[in-house]
């Protein structure tokens, strides 16, 4: 990989949108193409796996998938290899953004110490990227 490649910090919403068939979008799309062809890099929060399974999960017992497609799709999840980072959970806990859970101030952190841009569907958690939050 180049060492000039772009990099993000993604979510469980925006990687939710790729893989549940009922979510998808062209943006969402174009950025796991680009990943793909290894045009950029995507890393997240070792936080990630839970929160990404839980949302199938959640799509499997209110009936929006079947658990044959579930399972393909948990495997895709696996086959997407997304690095996945440490965080200090202290300093997410401290956040002090309102409405906001941990998995999302995990993500909020993670993009502001590496200052990647944030690829996520939650227009607060966009907001609270691109500007500034209290520590």
């Amino acid at each position: 990989m180049a060492e000039n490649i772009d990099s993000f910090v993604i979510d469980a919403s925006f990687i939710l949108a790729f893989l549940l068939p009922d979510e998808k979008t062209s943006k969402v799309d174009k950025i796991f193409s680009e990943y793909k062809d290894g045009k950029i890099k995507l890393l997240s929060t070792e936080l990630l796996p839970f929160e990404v399974l839980n949302g199938l999960k959640s799509a499997l017992l209110r009936k929006r998938i079947k658990r044959k497609e579930a399972l393909v799709l948990v495997n895709a999840f696996v086959n997407l290899d997304i690095t996945l980072e440490k965080i200090d959970i202290v300093e997410v806990f401290d956040i002090r953004a309102k409405k906001l859970s941990f998995y999302d101030a995990s993500y909020l952190y993670l993009s502001k110490i590496n200052r990647f841009k944030l690829l996520s569907l939650d227009k607060y958690l966009i907001k609270l990227s691109s500007g500034n939050y209290h520590n």
